[in-house]
């Protein structure tokens, strides 16, 4: 009987095709009801307008809603004006349609929201949506990244909120008397040195190890002598104490001074007594200080404490004039050591800023039309002397040329991020034509160290150039997956009325050629890593590392739960799930000393959740059978939530089993995109391009935020009773 009544509902209630949603819901992807105000913008107190362009023939006309009209007839008389649209046309405002079943039944349910107000049973519970109104329960898209949020919260990665405000959701550093420092010997100091030089920073390369190693000596010298004051004092120590904190991080387990590895932060502490400390005018040792912490607390997993201090040490940088090239007909006796260290520390603190950039989803502080600074120069530290440039002794390869390519390829990067993820959003044909330049960037580049980058004996080189092999290439494939990624969440069906138009086809397919070198960029971020792991070189400190393999396992992730929704032959792309599952497995190996690696496995694994989802709901529909074998990547305690824990996260979000059926109907087509809505049908061009809802992220920076801050922007999305009490 009831199955009767409800089959009755249901016929009462056919769908009626909206032929135009109002601007709100068309930005939010919902679905509309088509009248002035529709019943999402009435439910949000939000303001309903049809001002958007319509290029899909003649305009429809608007109906009004006959609540509204009846509730207050004088603010609907006047808001029964015609909206023009781009081209100037105006879109008349049509009487209500009461004349259907359907319009009849619309009209009496938002008149019944309207005064009675809306009940528990046929209204989404507030916790449903986001602060600007997306649904998100367990059928949204988004909801992954609440059940990630979440799990941060309760395994303890993301932490509680009496942290500073400059370090919050970062792991927290042990806690050391600077004063109870206990110095290194002279001979461990010096392999510290060497190890720093060799290893720890191949494409980062902002001191002149000659000049540290007379800092070295000065400092052993003033160990038994009083405490200068001198200006230049403090911060040469705090370098010093830096070089080894770095080259503590780097050293083997196997290695006799790196048992006690863990205890770099005792350098680190020391490095900021002196800092804080120093008096009188900024120094490049200053900026060098500082830019050594920054890249020191990356390594820690603690971005948020690490952007905070890059922000003073870039201004620091500024102030002194780093970013502007000095010209040597200004000042002849200048000092060629301290002018390249200038032209070192910049843009070492340039391509910083990029990647931080990227990863937090946050302006820059360097902009390309703001400074002059020339490139360093492509000569070793032995050849730079302090009046003049000694020539090469050997044909080998410098080991400037890395720094020098990963500076260039950080400007490459620069226009990447301002190019394609700018606020403003750029059309179909602005992007496409941006990734098109970009593109040939990068293979002028790859082609330009293509001897060096190619080379199949890399294992015959040195250590330093081993460590450049391996950080310019994992570097170049992360740019190629920052230019294309963003096309990995674009909706590729072509409008039909646009079939034959061979200039659509010639940028559909150039977009479909982005998206195949994006996976091959990804997959070779994977092969890297994987050889790493088999090397036992891949490091607890590695943050770049870890960075790069996050990316590129999201990207792999990600697409292979956009190619099952498109309801295809999955098999054909099985491969790249299963490189993302094994390069996820390699990145968890350090898991128990990187708390950053914890949160990207957290959010990996959520990823790999939607993907076992929707190789389910593909296998519904088209009978294909794909086995996704179980996690084999927990390298810590409650990595992996099971399926009743999942459950029980459902009833503390109060999602679906809490309301009826026919609300959990209601409440699931809200979050689905309409065809003729999104354009996957008969759009326009700029919607048929439109962003996928599988997942239905706003961003990537959504995505990367939420995985490398443990909490991110994400606060400002979902709101706080989604989060369990802290």
């Amino acid at each position: 009987m009831n199955g009767n009544s409800s089959s009755k509902r249901r016929n009462r209630r056919e769908r009626v095709r909206v032929t135009r949603a109002c601007d709100l819901c068309k930005k939010k992807k919902l679905r509309c009801s088509g009248t002035l105000p529709c019943v999402l913008c009435q439910r949000s107190n939000s303001t309903c307008e049809y001002t958007a362009g319509y290029t899909r023939g003649r305009l429809p006309p608007v109906p009004v809603s006959a609540s509204h009209r009846f509730v207050d007839n004088d603010n609907v008389l006047g808001q029964q004006t015609t909206p023009a649209d781009e081209n100037g046309s105006t879109s008349p405002v049509a009487p209500p349609i009461t004349n259907t079943d359907e319009g009849s039944h619309l009209i009496a349910q938002h008149a019944n929201n309207r005064t009675v107000g809306p009940s528990s049973r046929n209204s989404p519970e507030p916790h449903q949506t986001d602060s600007e109104g997306h649904y998100v329960g367990s059928s949204s898209g988004v909801s992954f990244l609440i059940r990630a949020q979440r799990r941060l919260h309760q395994q303890h990665i993301s932490f509680p909120p009496n942290t500073s405000i400059f370090s919050f959701g970062d792991a927290p550093l042990p806690k050391y008397d600077p004063l109870c420092l206990v110095v290194p010997s002279k001979s461990q100091a010096k392999a510290l040195l060497d190890r720093y030089f060799a290893f720890a920073f191949p494409t980062h390369r902002f001191l002149h190890q000659k000049q540290a190693e007379s800092w070295l000596e000065q400092f052993y010298v003033d160990l038994n002598q009083p405490q200068s004051n001198n200006h230049g004092v403090k911060d040469i120590k705090a370098l010093v104490f830096m070089i080894f904190a770095q080259a503590k991080q780097s050293l083997p387990e196997s290695d006799p001074c790196g048992v006690n590895s863990a205890d770099s932060a005792v350098f680190f502490a020391a490095a900021e007594y002196h800092l804080a400390a120093e008096t009188g005018p900024a120094r490049l040792t200053s900026v060098q200080a500082r830019l050594a912490q920054c890249f020191y607390l990356l390594s820690e997993s603690r971005i948020n404490h690490c952007w905070s201090l890059f922000g003073i040490t870039a201004r620091l940088a500024i102030a002194i004039g780093l970013h502007r090239a000095r010209r040597r007909e200004f000042g002849g006796s200048m000092d060629l050591i301290e002018q390249e260290c200038r032209k070192r520390v910049f843009w070492s603190a340039y391509s910083l800023d990029n990647y931080l950039s990227a990863a937090l989803g946050r302006p820059r502080i360097f902009h390309d039309d703001e400074f002059d600074q020339d490139l360093p120069l492509i000569v070793n530290d032995s050849q730079i002397t302090t009046h003049e440039i000694l020539p090469a002794l050997t044909n080998a390869q410098s080991i400037m040329l890395a720094p020098v390519y990963h500076a260039k390829l950080s400007t490459i990067i620069s226009s990447i991020l301002r190019d394609l993820y700018g606020i403003q959003r750029a059309g179909r044909e602005k992007e496409v034509s941006a990734a098109a330049h970009r593109e040939a960037e990068l293979r002028e580049w790859r082609h330009e160290l293509s001897g060096f980058l190619d080379s199949p004996n890399v294992d015959l080189l040195m250590l330093t150039y081993q460590r450049q092999y391996t950080v310019l290439n994992l570097a170049f494939y992360h740019a190629q997956i920052l230019l294309y990624r963003p096309f990995v969440l674009k909706n590729l069906s072509m409008p039909a009325d646009n079939m034959s138009n061979r200039e659509d086809d010639q940028l559909y397919g150039a977009i479909d050629r982005y998206i195949r070198q994006c996976l091959e960029a990804a997959t070779e971020v994977a092969s890297i890593v994987r050889n790493l792991c088999e090397q036992g070189g891949l490091y607890h400190n590695f943050w770049f590392t870890h960075y790069y393999a996050f990316s590129a396992i999201a990207v792999l992730y990600v697409h292979f739960i956009h190619m099952c929704s498109q309801a295809v032959n999955i098999e054909q792309y099985s491969y790249y799930f299963q490189i993302g599952e094994q390069a996820q497995k390699d990145l968890g190996t350090c898991s128990e000393r990187s708390p950053s690696v914890r949160r990207y496995l957290v959010v990996l694994e959520e990823l790999r959740e939607e993907a076992k989802k929707a190789t389910k709901r593909c296998h519904q529909a088209l009978g294909i059978t794909f086995p996704i074998s179980e996690p084999q990547h927990v390298t810590f305690a409650d990595n992996i939530l099971r399926d009743d824990q999942r459950m029980n996260d459902n009833r503390q979000l109060n999602i679906p089993d809490i309301i009826s059926n026919q609300d959990a109907v209601q409440l699931m087509t809200l979050s689905q995109v309409q065809s003729d809505q999104s354009g996957l049908i008969t759009g326009s061009k700029d919607e048929a391009y439109a962003d996928s809802d599988i997942p239905n992220l706003a961003a990537w920076g959504d995505l990367d935020s939420l995985a490398f801050t443990g909490l991110g922007e994400l606060d400002f999305t979902f709101p706080s009773e989604l989060l369990p009490p802290a």
